[in-house]
């Protein structure tokens, strides 16, 4: 049974009262711009049920492995985190009793947040919330894979937008890892070519800059509110 639109929109202006520095960027997703990622909310619909699931999420403004335009950017988070009750299980929110539980679960999603949305941020701790990402399972049981270096390579590149010398020290601490050969391989990716793309970035940061600045003019993208990212 499809759920009543109009419920659906009074669900998404409920959280975009709550989170008034946020966008509507679309019927489930309230965004804001960070220097070169998108962080905000997004109200995942649970399959088979009516009812919704609120996330923490990062995108990049620089691309990844499937392309370097916004459409590129929005198809894979650098992060999606969910918020646990009280219990320490999900939170699973009936879009028809939507108005009973919206109070609690905004002032927990508020508390479990790990970066404001309120304020410029530091590139000190955006790097600590993507380490802190790569810790919890099911990266955790891997931490050489691919899985991993893609976080890594989010980093260096949340870095470069700062500047090359905080880019350069990430990529020192990735090139000492012993990462996982074969699980690149299964990803279609070669270790030693993916090190040199990133050294190939860090270089030409001119033109890296310029990609982010082009996703930003993005009609949609450009109409969120901002803030900065510091060193």
């Amino acid at each position: 049974m499809a759920i009543d639109k109009e419920l659906k929109k009074k669900v998404i202006e409920d959280w975009q009262n709550a989170f008034p520095q946020l966008t509507l960027y679309a019927q489930d997703k309230l965004y804001k711009v960070v220097g070169p990622v998108i962080i905000g909310l997004e109200l995942i619909k649970l399959p088979r049920t009516e009812e919704y699931r609120p996330h923490f999420v990062v995108y990049s403004l620089f691309g990844n492995k499937m392309g370097n335009d916004v459409k590129a950017c929005l198809a894979g988070p650098i992060l999606l985190q969910e918020y646990s009750n009280k219990k320490g299980f999900q939170y699973d929110i009936p879009y028809t009793k939507h108005s009973t539980f919206i109070s609690d679960v905004i002032e927990s999603v508020k508390k479990q947040t790990p970066l404001p949305f309120d304020s410029n941020i530091s590139l000190k701790k955006i790097v600590s919330v993507i380490d802190e990402h790569s810790k919890t399972p099911p990266l955790s049981a891997a931490p050489n894979s691919y899985l991993q270096a893609a976080l890594q390579e989010a980093k260096l590149k949340t870095a470069l937008f700062i500047g090359v010398t905080e880019a350069q020290s990430v990529l020192e601490q990735i090139n000492k890892r012993n990462w996982d050969t074969n699980h690149f391989k299964a990803c279609g990716v070669d270790v030693n070519e993916w090190l040199q793309s990133l050294q190939t970035t860090i270089s030409n940061r001119d033109e890296f800059l310029k990609q982010i600045e082009a996703n930003k003019q993005d009609k949609k993208i450009s109409q969120l509110k901002s803030s900065e990212l510091t060193a």
